[in-house]
């Protein structure tokens, strides 16, 4: 999230709604691969694969950070 505020601060709303919801969940993964890697257990022992959860967390993602820039969006022109 924070690269994400950054990235509004520097580049505006536009360029905010595609890092968060590219990079935001990409730099997320990747700092949970490099410090947490084996915690995978829950998900392997109900079945669910890693790419499974992957694509899934992305999509949930994606949904989120489309309310989220609506709801923006709303109150910006309220303002």
């Amino acid at each position: 999230m924070s690269i994400s505020v950054l990235a509004w601060i520097f580049g505006g709303f536009e360029t905010f709604k595609y890092v968060l919801i590219i990079f935001g969940f990409c730099i997320s993964i990747l700092i949970k691969e490099v410090n947490a890697k084996n915690e995978y257990l829950f998900y392997y022992n109900n079945g669910i694969s890693k790419m499974q959860l992957f694509v899934y967390g992305f999509l949930m993602n994606c949904v989120f950070s489309m309310v989220l820039i609506l709801f923006i969006n709303l109150v910006l022109k309220l303002i």
